[in-house]
């Protein structure tokens, strides 16, 4: 498991279809998050700075704590599909403001024990996506998300 941002060109090429994929802040302060497989697809998975927030919050489908919320949460909601050449492997040794770097190896040691279970949370999410009739609660997940199977079918066309 390795973080990672992701190229701004990519982010706006999806919002071109997508307009719940949220903006990167030009890179500056941009998205970080885990890669991972589903479906043979690789998806990136957003991480969430700690927010007091997220002690309370309960996980569930399209939302994960990392520590019980102290070290902030993934935002699966906003996963998307990524081809390799939109990500940007983040190098934590070379993060020069020490907070900062302390929080994303934190974070990074407690989601190296806890990745499969992402995974698997990620990966009943995505299923959700293939269902025709939900209501309630599943429903509502479902519009919060991202359309995955909207940008699974345009993803691939990112640098061509």
């Amino acid at each position: 498991m390795k973080f990672y941002h992701i190229k701004n060109s990519y982010i706006n090429f999806l919002r071109q279809y997508d307009d719940r994929v949220l903006y990167n802040k030009d890179e500056t302060r941009p998205y970080i998050g885990i890669v991972f497989e589903i479906n043979g697809i690789k998806y990136y998975a957003p991480l969430a700075s700690p927010k007091n927030k997220h002690l309370y919050m309960k996980n569930g489908l399209d939302f994960r704590k990392i520590d019980s919320g102290k070290l902030g949460a993934i935002n699966l909601n906003n996963m998307l599909p990524v081809p390799d050449s939109a990500l940007m492997m983040i190098n934590i040794p070379a993060i020069t403001d020490e907070k900062y770097k302390r929080l994303l190896n934190e974070q990074y040691e407690w989601l190296l024990h806890d990745f499969e279970n992402v995974k698997k949370t990620a990966t009943k999410l995505r299923r959700l996506f293939d269902e025709k009739a939900v209501s309630g609660y599943k429903k509502a997940v479902k519009n919060r998300c991202c359309d995955f199977v909207l940008l699974e079918t345009i993803y691939g066309k990112y640098d061509k």
